[in-house]
C-alpha cells in the first residue's frame, strides 16, 4: 500500500550536496540501474505530522550544541532498511561521523522512528542491493559546518510505467554558526525521484 510520509531531515550546505550529486551521477553513468535517486539529505526521523518552526529551531540549536563548532565529517558509505511508502528498500549513502544524542528528541511527540545519520544517495530495492556493492564508491573525506533541519514531505506516485517518489523539503531552519547565536534562513527545495 502506498502511503505519504513526513520526515525530519538534515540538509547539508549546497556545496556538499553538489559533490555528492556528481558522485551519484558517475555511478549511473558507469551502469548502475534499478535504484531510485535520493535528494542528498540525511533523514533523521519519521514524523506523525510536520514539526512547527519553534521545534525545528530548537532541534537546530541542539544539533549545533551536540556537534560543537567543529565540522561534520563524511568518512564512509553505509545503508539501512528504509520504508519509502511503497515497499521496503534500503537507503544507501554517506554516513556522518556525528552521534546525535537521542535526548535531542525528548518531548517531541511527533517523532515516530529515529534513523542513523546518513546522507542518502539512492533508494535500493532488495533485488538490486547486491548490485550496488559492486558500484559503491570509495568515500572521500568531506566536511561541512553549514546545515539546516526541515520537514520533508514524501509521496509515492504510480505512473503508467512505474512508481516514482515526489518529495518536497519545506522551510529550512539553519544550525546556528555559533552555539550562542540563532540564525534562520528559509527557502524550499523539491524534486522527483525516478528509477535509474
Amino acid at each position: 500500500m502506498k502511503t505519504d510520509k513526513t520526515f525530519l531531515v538534515l540538509v547539508p550546505h549546497r556545496d556538499i550536496r553538489v559533490i555528492l550529486q556528481k558522485q551519484s551521477e558517475s555511478l549511473i553513468k558507469n551502469g548502475l540501474t534499478g535504484v531510485y535517486s535520493f535528494p542528498h539529505i540525511a533523514v533523521l526521523a519519521s514524523l506523525s505530522q510536520p514539526l512547527n518552526a519553534e521545534d525545528l529551531k530548537r532541534i537546530a540549536c541542539s544539533l549545533r550544541e551536540a556537534a560543537g563548532t567543529e565540522k561534520i565529517s563524511i568518512k564512509k558509505t553505509a545503508n539501512f532498511s528504509f520504508s519509502a511508502g511503497a515497499e521496503e528498500m534500503h537507503l544507501f549513502g554517506y554516513k556522518l561521523d556525528f552521534n546525535i544524542p537521542p535526548v535531542l528528541y525528548n518531548g517531541i511527540k511527533e517523532v515516530k522512528e529515529i534513523f542513523p545519520p546518513l546522507i542518502g544517495s539512492f533508494l535500493v530495492p532488495d533485488a538490486h542491493r547486491e548490485k550496488l556493492c559492486a558500484f559503491a564508491p570509495e568515500c572521500e573525506n568531506l566536511e561541512f559546518r553549514a546545515a539546516a533541519v526541515a520537514n520533508m514531505y514524501w509521496k509515492p506516485v504510480q505512473t503508467k510505467k512505474e512508481t516514482v517518489f515526489k518529495w518536497k523539503i519545506d522551510k529550512l531552519s539553519w544550525l546556528p554558526k555559533e552555539m550562542s547565536k540563532k540564525q534562520e534562513f528559509n527557502h524550499g527545495v523539491h524534486g522527483v525521484s525516478r528509477r535509474a
